[in-house]
């Protein structure tokens, strides 16, 4: 009894797609072209809106940054200033493609690197950073947009290697 419930279930699936299939075919071949009319969109919305739209548009523009993330490879006290910026030295070295900042925290001399909008986007880098520099972690901290925007060192670094690309494919 339960083969002849599930043979004609079967049936009644395969014919329900064959039909499907035929229509589908028959509006193919009939050469009608359809030509959707250019309809317009009536919107209708409070007032208060459009108010709330501009009065965050500008709090944000005032805001020079957001929250993110920063991998700190380092943290030292206030007597540990050159080794602060060695440690900066040799992440860069070893990382060229990535930011690398010492803060002054009183009374602590720190070294974060990277730019990153969510913990998530920081792992990669501090997976890195752990072989080299095996006490770093994910720090939450305040990133202003004007770290995100390369430097003029940076700027003619990728230049230069275009330059050489484009001579390289010559």
């Amino acid at each position: 009894m339960q083969y002849i419930k599930i043979l004609f279930l079967s049936v009644f699936i395969l014919l329900g797609v064959s039909s499907n299939a035929q229509f589908v075919e028959d509006v193919k071949s009939s050469g009608e072209q359809r030509v959707d009319s250019l309809g317009s969109v009536r919107l209708i919305q409070d007032d208060r809106i459009k108010e709330l739209l501009d009065t965050d548009k500008m709090i944000s523009s005032k805001d020079p940054g957001f929250s993110g993330y920063r991998i700190q490879i380092f943290s030292g006290r206030s007597t540990d200033r050159e080794k602060a910026f060695k440690i900066k030295e040799e992440f860069k070295e070893l990382f060229p493609e990535e930011r690398a900042y010492v803060v002054y925290k009183a009374p602590d001399f720190r070294v974060s690197v990277g730019n990153f909008r969510s913990k998530i986007e920081s792992i990669e880098l501090y997976k890195a950073c752990l072989k080299f520099f095996p006490n770093c972690y994910p720090v939450k901290t305040y990133i202003l947009f004007s770290d995100l925007t390369p430097n003029e060192q940076d700027l003619e670094e990728l230049i230069l290697d275009e330059e050489d690309k484009q001579q390289n494919a010559n």
